[in-house]
């Protein structure tokens, strides 16, 4: 009997220390977690960085899009290109068809260009998160979301030196700086560039650095800054913004980049000045 009990102890004995070592002791549970947390945070941040890449791919995509657009429009009207803004524009409809009655609405880019893109908005006029934003804003449809297309469209045109601010009369707002038909193309400048406000990921138009209409701040980009102290330019891709050029490029530039005048200004362009100002 003894000699059974003795067993019996030195098996529950044994099976009691194999037990204790298959488990884990405070500092391997916190060097575990502590694997955890890095893995997790790697994943985060590459999650991160495949979304912006993702989206980036989407703008240039747009981009591409309206160079295309805007040049067929170009070759449509006998080599005038499409104004940027224009206040004696009539008979413009929205994506169903629609006749658009405020004339603010009708006067920006996007529903004027629309027919040379097919009305297809997304991945041109609205692009990531700015048709959710605009929604969030405007609603989803009627005179009010056509409002919210008009001013926010995700990336925004070179205003004042390419097609031009036409008036209610049909004068050109700078026509010495701005360059309005086919023959004015010798020299590849900016279109369209990724656009932004405070609130939305998108404006309808762009401003070159030294203007005309405004200057940019001199301040590095952060990550939070206001796209309205860089002519509404939006370097929202970890500092650099899309860019559709006049010869059909897209290119992907930061803000430091873009403070080049060569990039925006025939004139400037043609005089080789990157600190050209807009007389």
């Amino acid at each position: 009997m003894a000699l059974g009990m003795s067993m019996r102890s030195s098996c529950v004995f044994r099976a009691s220390r194999r037990f204790k070592s298959a488990g884990f002791t405070l500092v391997e549970l916190l060097v575990v977690i502590t694997i955890l947390g890095l893995l997790a945070g790697i994943s985060s941040g590459a999650y991160q960085k495949a979304m912006s890449k993702a989206s980036m791919a989407s703008e240039i995509n747009a981009g591409k899009n309206l160079i295309q657009a805007y040049q067929i429009a170009t070759t449509e009207n006998g080599g005038r290109f499409l104004p940027a803004y224009d206040a004696s524009a009539k008979d413009v409809k929205n994506a169903n068809g629609k006749p658009i009655v405020m004339s603010v609405v009708r006067a920006r880019y996007p529903f004027r260009l629309a027919p040379y893109f097919n009305y297809q908005l997304e991945g041109t006029v609205l692009v990531n998160r700015n048709e959710s934003q605009i929604v969030k804003m405007m609603g989803s449809s009627g005179s009010m979301y056509d409002y919210g297309l008009s001013v926010f469209p995700a990336m925004g045109i070179n205003r004042y030196l390419v097609g031009g601010y036409v008036g209610s009369g049909g004068t050109v707002q700078y026509p010495s700086e701005c360059i309005q038909s086919q023959g004015q193309a010798d020299k590849a400048v900016i279109v369209f560039a990724s656009a932004g406000d405070p609130e939305v990921d998108g404006f309808e138009y762009v401003v070159s650095p030294q203007g005309p209409a405004g200057q940019w701040s001199s301040a590095k980009w952060k990550k939070d800054s206001d796209p309205g102290e860089y002519g509404h330019v939006a370097a929202r891709y970890n500092g650099k913004a899309v860019c559709a050029f006049l010869d059909g490029s897209v290119r992907v530039l930061s803000i430091d980049e873009l403070r080049d005048m060569r990039l925006w200004s025939r004139n400037a362009a043609l005089e080789n000045n990157p600190n050209y100002q807009p007389k």
